[in-house]
């Protein structure tokens, strides 16, 4: 008997719980959220975008599914790509980039009658919603589910809408895969004026897919084996209506961020961008994805500009999303303790992109609006595509900012002319880039995608025939001590490509594909009894790529000149053979491997847990490893150095385990997307006696004694708010270090130092000698600077900044014809010093000096106020003087496009 509530208001946090308590007291698995990013094998996708993506592979697959029925709060993302909502945030009630998915799933469990008594008994037991005010609809022709909810349900027929196929059938895109009739639950909003029947009276808030049918190639319908079920319920849409509000915004978690961002409620839109763009962004980051010009980072990179072209909007002036964290954290932080543990990466990362978004937006707005000035005559009053592509190209200032602020100015935007420069340019770099790198049209690049399809289609023709099943990856058995590689094996399936290479399938197999940031093996496959003959092993076939273990490109050894013969001639199905690893590289691999679990582990007890992994490569002579963080000092780079080396010289034992996905988390585990694996069986790492527990499928040492000597040789920047630190380990840190001492003692001999030991003193003395010449040589410079006479002097004024009531700045252009004698440095040094003499001498102007190719701009901001010598000088080389440069507020350089040999040239364009 089914027992109803009364309908109470619910926080979200609650109905996230009474989700998951619901379904697994009928019997299903909770699962966490899998990440937002897809794993490394989904390349179809940007961001998760709905609670079926992690689970794609069970549907075509149901045996391979870790639990026959799941239950999941997904973390979704959709901004970019196919599915894209970045553009309506804000401006309507029920769009957002970061959503979660509430949902229940049946990978051959349970048919389509039991998925529909789970949803009524969640909707009417948990949730208490009113029979009265609910609606569903079936796909027309789906009897099964009209019966069901008619008469097993018992809901009258009035309230049961049957619709056709664009609304209620589901598949994954228009290709082959699963798919099947839906059914959706609505909710009667009752809004006002809006009669019974009318669409935009009902919230659909839960979709029930029946995956019953599987669409070949040719379109048609077959019907499953074993038919899933696929839920999505959408937290925010529930907690609407159990919250009595109109609008996704006004929940209690969103509505907590949305008062935090300030502003009336004639604001709401913008404040709505800021709170959802938060959300999104921040989850992004925590993540691991930066801010980029290409991918995932692009489409951050544009959240958070979105996010704050709205703070401007606003009045906000300065950073408007990292200052607003805290109020995130308060409001998910209890649901998601990633943002608690995360925050210092987060915000690092967040005002590290806000401080160059404002820079960029000021020099930005400074070109726009000097282009829309002297652009005043246009009639039409429509913006060209080459400023626009010249403000985006050049200097950086994204054309979708362009547009909208050339609107609000009631400009129009030649956006499709701008995409056809932007389409131009990209061709003209990426023919460039063949030409620099070698590759025509018929060259490498073609050639080796196309090499790619014919392994693609060639495992794909093995796996219909089953030729190759169940092949083992016996790498993991191998010592990385160990000097022999050799595994005896045997081939199960062979073809000759079109290269005259060899494609086999071995079973089992030693080579480790690359993966998680480990490059593959190499080695050798050579057939017994063959007199000699072998192959080398070109290239690992990762298993994600072609959905086989055991997979390798060979390529024929030559023993002498006078062997010939087929590639494949001595390598048939079943044939023995002995496969065999390179085991220094293999070794080199592992080394670098454990050691960059040990370096991920020193920087988060030296910078902190809130450092992200943002990718890794590990390789025989040394790694590399990506994370999130401001740049480290040289304090922390010992620190961190003499973390690793302490736990080398340790021996601290390094085992490996599988278990199910939730007791690696529930131990701490580490992972990133490269190491994604089936949640029933991840492969745990962990080293003894540190906190480094991480979900890795790589090779790794026994203990860590082999990791010493450790060295980290670099760390830089490569992204807003992401380091890289370079290293090297064992036998390649023994190399380096040889390399390093050796380089010291010729610099020692070169510099005149007795030994190396007294190198340092000995530069020490020399640089103090070269900063006496310098000095020396500045005061001539300084003397010539205050004494030198101008070719010619001109007068104009600038505007201060992109206000139009911003003071008009008296500038005077002093032309200096330099000596031809004079070097580029020279005359860079020159325009600077005339122009801090200038400055000083006559401070009630602006003072241009341009010297050949060299530009400096010197103003006293005291003496002129809303000067800045940056912005001024700015403006002059987007127009008048061609170039690029920048500045300080009293000070700027910048170099021409073309050197000034002409005065005239420039009183021309001042008289126009």
């Amino acid at each position: 008997m089914l027992l109803v509530r009364t309908m109470t208001s619910l926080r979200t946090n609650e109905i996230r719980h009474r989700f998951i308590k619901y379904f697994v007291k009928h019997g299903h698995a909770a699962q966490r959220s899998a990440p937002i990013v897809p794993a490394a094998n989904d390349s179809t996708l940007l961001f998760t975008n709905a609670g079926m993506v992690p689970h794609k592979q069970h549907f075509q697959s149901p045996q391979t599914a870790p639990h026959p029925t799941v239950a999941s709060i997904q973390k979704c993302v959709r901004a970019g790509g196919k599915h894209n909502d970045l553009d309506q945030v804000g401006h309507t009630a029920r769009h957002h980039t970061f959503f979660e998915m509430l949902g229940n799933f049946s990978f051959g469990a349970y048919d389509k009658r039991r998925a529909i008594e789970l949803a009524w008994g969640f909707v009417r037991e948990e949730l208490a919603m009113p029979a009265s005010r609910l609606r569903v609809s079936v796909l027309r022709g789906d009897d099964e589910a009209y019966s069901v909810w008619r008469d097993d349900i018992k809901l009258d027929s009035a309230q049961i809408v049957q619709l056709g196929e664009d609304d209620n059938f589901w598949s994954m895109g228009h290709g082959e895969g699963p798919c099947g009739p839906c059914s959706e639950i609505f909710w009667d909003t009752q809004a006002r004026g809006l009669p019974l029947d009318h669409a935009d009276r009902w919230l659909e808030f839960w979709n029930l897919v029946f995956m019953q049918y599987y669409r070949d190639a040719a379109g048609r319908l077959v019907p499953l084996e074993r038919p899933c079920i696929d839920t999505g319920m959408g937290l925010e849409r529930v907690a609407s209506i159990l919250q009595g509000v109109e609008s996704n915004f006004e929940t209690d978690e969103l509505r907590a961020i949305v008062g935090s961002v300030g502003g009336s409620a004639a604001d709401q839109t913008s404040r709505r961008i800021i709170a959802d763009h938060l959300r999104a962004s921040a989850f992004l980051i925590a993540e691991g994805v930066q801010p980029a010009s290409t991918g995932r980072g692009y489409v951050l990179r544009r959240i958070i500009r979105r996010a704050m072209r709205a703070g401007r909007q606003l009045g906000i002036r300065g950073p408007v999303l990292a200052p607003l964290y805290p109020s995130l954290e308060a409001a998910m932080g209890a649901a998601y303790p990633e943002l608690t543990t995360a925050r210092d990466a987060v915000v690092g990362v967040l005002e590290a992109e806000e401080s160059a978004f404002l820079r960029m937006l000021d020099n930005g707005l400074a070109l726009l609006e000097r282009r829309l000035l002297t652009r005043k005559d246009n009639v039409s009053k429509v913006l060209c595509a080459e400023d626009v592509f010249v403000l985006y190209d050049t200097h950086g200032f994204p054309a979708d900012l362009t547009q909208a602020i050339a609107r609000d100015r009631g400009w129009a935007v030649d956006i499709d002319g701008f995409e056809a420069l932007l389409q131009r340019s990209r061709q003209q770099n990426r023919e460039r880039s063949r030409g620099e790198l070698g590759v025509g049209s018929s060259g490498g690049a073609g050639a080796g995608s196309a090499v790619a399809a014919e392994v693609a289609a060639v495992c794909a023709e093995w796996q219909r025939e089953s030729l190759v099943r169940d092949s083992r990856f016996c790498g993991y058995d191998l010592d990385p001590d160990a000097v022999d590689g050799s595994v005896p094996s045997r081939v199960v399936a062979s073809r000759a490509l079109s290269t005259g290479d060899l494609l086999v399938a071995l079973d089992p197999s030693p080579f480790y594909a690359a993966g998680g940031g480990q490059d593959a093996d190499t080695g050798t496959v050579s057939a017994d009894g063959a007199h000699g003959v072998s192959y080398d092993v070109k290239q690992v076939v990762s298993p994600t790529a072609c959905g086989l273990t055991g997979v390798l490109v060979l390529t024929r050894r030559t023993n002498n000149d006078s062997e010939t013969g087929n590639a494949s001639e001595c390598l048939h199905r079943d044939t023995g053979v002995v496969a065999t690893v390179d085991m220094k590289r293999r070794r080199g691999c592992a080394v670098h491997h454990t050691a960059t679990h040990l370096l991920n582990n020193a920087l988060r007890t030296v910078v902190g847990d809130g450092v992200v992994q943002a990718g890794s490569q590990v390789r025989a002579q040394g790694l590399r490893f990506d994370f999130s963080s401001c740049a480290l000092t040289s304090d922390q780079l010992d620190r961190i150095a003499s973390a690793v080396n302490r736990a080398a010289l340790a021996a601290m034992s390094v085992t490996v385990a599988h278990m199910a996905l939730a007791d690696a988390q529930t131990m701490g585990a580490l992972s990133v997307r490269a190491e994604r694996q089936c949640a029933d069986n991840v492969r745990v790492v962990t080293i003894a006696d540190t906190k480094s527990v991480e979900l890795c499928g790589g090779t790794h040492l026994r203990t860590t004694r082999g990791v010493f000597p450790f060295q980290i040789v670099a760390e830089s920047s490569v992204g807003a708010g992401t380091r890289r630190i370079e290293a090297v380990a064992g036998d390649a840190a023994v190399v380096w270090l040889q390399n390093q001492l050796a380089s010291a003692r010729r610099a020692a001999a070169v510099l005149g130092a007795p030994s190396i030991d007294s190198l340092e003193s000995r530069v020490r003395q020399l640089d103090a000698k070269s900063q006496a010449a310098r000095d020396e040589a500045d005061r001539w410079l300084h003397v010539a600077a205050a004494g030198i006479k101008d070719s010619a002097t001109l007068e104009t004024t600038l505007r201060g900044n992109t206000a139009s009531v911003a003071p008009l700045i008296p500038t005077r252009i002093h032309i200096l014809l330099p000596d031809a004698s004079l070097s580029a440095t020279d005359s860079a040094r020159l325009a600077s010093e005339r122009a801090i003499c200038l400055r000083t001498s006559e401070p009630t102007c602006a003072h241009v000096v341009v010297c050949g190719g060299a530009i400096s701009l010197g103003v006293d901001p005291a003496a002129l106020p809303g000067a800045h010598a940056g912005n001024l000088l700015r403006l002059l080389l987007a127009d008048l003087l061609p170039g690029r440069g920048g500045g300080q507020d009293t000070l700027a350089h910048g170099r021409l496009n073309a050197p000034v040999v002409d005065p005239t040239c420039i009183s021309a364009k001042l008289d126009k």
